[in-house]
């Protein structure tokens, strides 16, 4: 989500203008197309996708405990081995 309404779609057309010229063989906007193709992708793959799984208020006394468990169907956990 950008900051700004069309801030994304202005950045890419900037891309989209960088590498037009960088095809035109220009060894430095090849070099600028590449940064910030780069640089855009970097900003897609660093944003995370956050999942509320669970919601409610505390009351005094309670407490509340966060644990990670790696996702997957090979990772058992240890507390529901029956032996």
């Amino acid at each position: 989500m950008a900051l700004v309404p069309g801030l994304g779609r202005l950045r890419d057309r900037a891309v989209r203008a960088v590498w037009q010229r960088a095809r035109s063989g220009n060894g430095v906007w090849l070099g600028v197309a590449i940064a910030a193709s780069g640089l855009k992708l970097l900003v897609r793959l660093s944003r995370r996708e956050r999942e509320v799984v669970y919601r409610g208020e505390l009351e005094p006394g309670q407490r509340l405990v966060i644990e990670h468990r790696p996702s997957g169907p090979a990772v058992q956990d240890p507390s529901a081995d029956p032996g």
